[in-house]
C-alpha cells in the first residue's frame, strides 16, 4: 500500500495537526506494516501558484504527451497513491492556501481525470480513500468547508470514492480540557484506521 501524506502543518513541530497526523500514520503503519508512507510538507515543497504561463507550458506538454515532464511530479505523487492522508488547520473556515495550490497542480485533465464523451469527468486516481485530519480553536460546526472542498474535487474530479475525517476543536477556547479533546480525536482516528 502506497500511502501519500499532504502535510499542510505550517507550524512545524507546535502543531496539534501534525501530533493527530502522526497518530493517524503510526496506527496505519500497525495494521499495515508493509505500507509505504511519502510525505509531501508543503511547507518546504517548492510548487508555484498557478498562472498564466503555467498554464500554457502544462497545456503543450500535454499536446506533445510530455507526461514525464517534472511539472507533473506532484500529479504522478497523487495518481500512485492507494490512499490519501490530508493534515491541515483549520484556518479562516477552510485550510492554508498550499492546499490549495497543490489541489490546483494536481487537477490535469488526461492525468488525474479524463472526460467521458458525454463531458462528465472519469478520476484516475489509484486511491480508494482520503482521510482529512484538522484541529480548530473553536468549533467549526457547519462550516467545515476545507473538508468539504477536498471531498468534494476528489471525488467529482479525481475519483476517489471513501473519506474520512477527524477534528480536534474548539482547542483554544479558555476552560477547555485540551488533552481530551485530542485524546478523543485520537479514539476518532482509531476507528477511521480501522475502516481503512
Amino acid at each position: 500500500m502506497k500511502v501519500l501524506f499532504v502535510n499542510a502543518c505550517l507550524r512545524g513541530e507546535r502543531s496539534r495537526t501534525l501530533q493527530l497526523c502522526r497518530d493517524y500514520l503510526v496506527k496505519l503503519k500497525e495494521k499495515y506494516p508493509e505500507a509505504e508512507i511519502e510525505e509531501l510538507n508543503l511547507e518546504t515543497a517548492e510548487i508555484e501558484v498557478q498562472s498564466g504561463a503555467l498554464i500554457e507550458k502544462r497545456d503543450v506538454l500535454l499536446k506533445q504527451k510530455a507526461f514525464d515532464d517534472p511539472m507533473f511530479d506532484l500529479v504522478h505523487q497523487l495518481i500512485e497513491a492507494d490512499h490519501i492522508v490530508i493534515g491541515a488547520p483549520y484556518w479562516d473556515l477552510s485550510f492554508p492556501a498550499k492546499v490549495k495550490v497543490w489541489l490546483e497542480r494536481c487537477s490535469v485533465d488526461g492525468l488525474t481525470f479524463i472526460y467521458s464523451p458525454e463531458g462528465i469527468p472519469q478520476g484516475q486516481c489509484k486511491a480508494d480513500s482520503l482521510t482529512y485530519i484538522t484541529t480548530a480553536g473553536g468549533y467549526v460546526g457547519e462550516y467545515n468547508f476545507g473538508f468539504d472542498y477536498v471531498k468534494g474535487l476528489c471525488s467529482f474530479l479525481f475519483g476517489i470514492p471513501n473519506f474520512y475525517f477527524a477534528c480536534a476543536q474548539a482547542i483554544d477556547i479558555v476552560g477547555v480540557d485540551v488533552a481530551a479533546k485530542m485524546t478523543e480525536a485520537k479514539e476518532d482516528i482509531t476507528k477511521i484506521v480501522s475502516r481503512i
